[in-house]
């Protein structure tokens, strides 16, 4: 007999927990959350982090309710997003409302693989800003390696202005 378990990662929530953000990461909880165009489509509820490796991992942005006309928290993987030039704001790529739309609803503790499969699915290719139609199976052991989870810039902007 075949039984669907659900394979929950083992993502934390910086408020909740222990986790304490190195001297080159800021605490951007509470930020505003814009798009590359400049429109604002939500706030920075929380962060995201893998303690096994020690890495912020997605930030969960609380949408702002015109955008979709319901309230819903989702996940923007940390490699998506960056800091405006001039103030203490997020920048993400201008993704369409039907993204968002699509995007899984964000549960606390409720992360599961399948959800961050499809997070990667809905935000699909940055050049293209579209959905892909299919993923290939995915390495689970090295899926945080992909360009989404590239903290680097969010980093090294955060360090040297705060």
């Amino acid at each position: 007999m075949h039984t669907n378990s659900i394979n929950y990662s083992n993502l934390e929530t910086l408020s909740t927990s222990d986790y304490r953000l190195a001297n080159d990461g800021a605490d951007i909880t509470g930020w505003p959350v814009q798009n590359e165009a400049g429109a604002v489509i939500g706030k920075v509820n929380d962060l995201l982090f893998d303690p096994a490796n020690n890495a912020i991992r997605y930030i969960i942005v609380e949408l702002d309710l015109a955008l979709l006309n319901e309230e819903k928290m989702v996940l923007i993987p940390i490699g998506v997003a960056d800091l405006a030039d001039d103030s203490k704001t997020i920048i993400v790529p201008d993704f369409h409302l039907d993204q968002y739309a699509a995007m899984p609803r964000y549960i606390m503790d409720e992360v599961s693989y399948e959800m961050e499969d499809e997070i990667r699915r809905v935000i699909g290719s940055p050049a293209a800003l579209r959905m892909e139609d299919e993923i290939v199976e995915i390495d689970r052991e090295n899926f945080y390696r992909h360009h989404h989870f590239d903290r680097g810039n969010l980093v090294r902007e955060t360090q040297s202005r705060l």
